[in-house]
């Protein structure tokens, strides 16, 4: 029910819209009502009795009736189709705000097909619910209520009759329900293990070609497909079943009414039109009947995909932002490290102890063996996670206090590998600054040494870079990240390993950009190039997640302890020049 509670908030946003549809619904009933009484006295009273000028006349307030009717039901349309699109719409909102929030915790740990069903298949079926079946349901159980009164008000003798076939009608399913609702859940499950098996299929394509195993990954996916298949044909049989048990009820239900019908006529105990009135009423009972059931059934079905997206709505993030935060109208970029500690769930601690200061507008780079913890600082700094244990301060202030928005607005990062949208330069551009002006883009290219190579593709700026910049080297990628750090021109800067995956020629020009974009700003780098950080102010190695020792290049090697050691083995690669 609480999911149930949780989909109908967002129609009850427009109750004023429901009510409106409610009561085109009650106009609809009414007249569907008044057109089997209207057979009913036609048949008792005007065919007897050759009313024709009562025929007439009835038959014109028939039709203004039906065309009440038809009014009712187009404008009940539109308010459906308001209400559910506008319902629709805030729901698919709220997930794309929930994603956000949710923060990188959330990202590191789903894997991308199964957040890709999230928004396809899970959503899918809320939306359906929202569409088709509420509204619907809401309206036709009101309408079953108001005919099953005037059904018994009409001929209780017969209602005696009819009203176990109801029952039975509503109550045969509960076993083929129960059955198809766990082969439901089975069938979301491996729909998931199939959106992520299609995905991993896609995104690898590259390795799987390179490996030649195309045909264990098509192999692999069309098993997953296939167990799939079969589930859904187990779960069609029993939802099916549940359906031809009730349609046989239906028709156990006329011949009941039809038998007794004739014998209450024949006793003077029903008039021939209220047999025929109350025939109509049946299937009209009836077709009603099926509706409310079939909706029912099948929104309990698309409940059972929802509780996926329900948990995840309901989901707290990990980092959570203060409800009254203080702005710093002036950021430095001055940070102290204080007993930092942090794990990663179900994993020892990353960070142990770590404790440093820095200087605003001081350059310092992170080094140490793979799996230190340099990456997961860069993170912490940046509030993707919150210490466990310990505390962060930029320029005296907490990290915690400062709100999301001020806190990363005031970073730059720049990534190993640098992701840009599917659109043209500028708009790549523009990421990092929307309201940038035209020569505000330009300098920021110059500045980043990528302006020539900007003007030397087909249409300069207005270029489509392709899926992940694809048309673009890995060297000029990276100056575009670094144009976008000119644009946003943030106080503090964090290279992870931002030349890592370049070869020496790209690497130079890239470290002409970062060395214009550092100037003046506080600087902390994450490498395992020595050449990049060599001339930086200070820096710190990192070892088993504490600050083993720090200093210049010239202190840490004069010193022949954990960083020369470094230098001498294979955990750095260190650039003598």
């Amino acid at each position: 029910m609480s999911i149930y509670r949780w989909i109908l908030s967002y129609l009850l946003h427009y109750w004023k819209q429901m009510l409106l549809f409610i009561g085109c619904g009650l106009i609809i009933t009414s007249v569907e009502l008044s057109i089997t009484k209207y057979v009913q006295y036609f048949v008792d009273r005007i065919v007897p009795n050759k009313m024709m000028d009562t025929f007439l006349w009835s038959l014109l307030f028939l039709g203004l009736l039906v065309v009440v009717m038809l009014l009712a039901q187009a404008w009940s349309t539109m308010l459906s189709r308001k209400v559910v699109e506008l319902a629709s719409k805030d729901l698919m909102l709220n997930m794309f705000r929930q994603l956000r929030k949710l923060g990188f915790a959330f990202f590191e740990q789903k894997p991308v097909g199964e957040t890709i069903g999230l928004f396809h298949t899970e959503l899918a079926a809320a939306q359906r619910i929202i569409r088709q079946y509420t509204p619907e349901l809401i309206r036709h159980t009101i309408s079953l209520f108001i005919m099953l009164a005037f059904v018994i008000t009409l001929s209780w003798r017969l209602s005696v009759w009819i009203i176990p076939f109801f029952l039975l009608y509503y109550l045969v399913g509960p076993y083929f329900e129960k059955k198809a609702a766990t082969w439901t859940k089975q069938v979301n499950k491996e729909r998931q293990l199939a959106n992520k098996g299609t995905y991993d299929s896609v995104a690898a394509i590259h390795e799987v070609r390179a490996f030649g195993a195309s045909k264990w990954s098509i192999d692999r996916l069309i098993h997953q497909i296939a167990v799939l298949h079969g589930t859904q044909l187990k779960r069609n049989f029993y939802a099916y079943a549940r359906g031809t048990v009730r349609r046989i009820t239906i028709g156990l239900g006329a011949v009941a009414i039809f038998a007794n019908g004739i014998w209450l006529v024949q006793h003077t105990l029903l008039t021939v039109g209220e047999f025929v009135a109350y025939s109509i009423l049946y299937f009209q009972v009836i077709r009603v009947l099926t509706v409310v059931v079939t909706l029912t059934t099948e929104q309990r079905l698309l409940l059972q995909q929802l509780e996926t997206i329900y948990h995840f709505m309901q989901k707290e993030p990990q980092v959570q932002e203060k409800s009254h935060t203080i702005f710093n109208p002036d950021i430095k970029g001055q940070f102290e490290f204080q007993n930092v500690s942090f794990s990663y769930p179900n994993r020892p601690n990353v960070v142990q102890q770590f404790s440093l200061n820095i200087k605003a507008g001081e350059k310092v780079a992170l080094v140490g063996t793979s799996g230190g913890g340099k990456s997961t600082l860069l993170k912490l700094i940046c509030r993707f996670y919150d210490p466990d244990q310990g505390e962060i301060y930029l320029d005296g202030i907490p990290l915690k206090d400062y709100s999301f928005s001020q806190l990363r607005s005031s970073i730059g990062f720049v990534f190993q590998e640098t992701y840009l949208f599917g659109g043209t330069v500028r708009e790549n551009l523009l990421f990092g600054h929307p309201d940038a002006s035209e020569n505000e883009v330009v300098a920021a290219a110059k500045a980043a040494y990528a302006h020539d190579f900007i003007m030397q593709l087909p249409n300069g700026y207005d270029t489509v870079v392709g899926e992940r910049g694809i048309v673009l080297s890995g060297g000029q990628k990276q100056r575009i990240a670094i144009a976008r750090m000119f644009i946003k021109n943030p106080a503090i800067v964090l290279l992870d390993e931002a030349t890592s995956a370049l070869d020496n020629v790209s690497e130079n020009e890239v470290q002409k950009a970062l060395d214009s974009l550092l100037a003046g700003r506080t600087t902390i780098a994450v490498a395992h190039r020595l050449s990049t950080v060599k001339h930086f102010d200070r820096l710190v190695v990192i070892h088993e997640g504490s600050n083993a020792e720090q200093g210049s290049y010239e202190q840490l090697v004069a010193r022949h302890q954990l960083f020369y050691r470094l230098l001498q083995g294979s955990g750095m690669e260190a650039a003598h020049e």
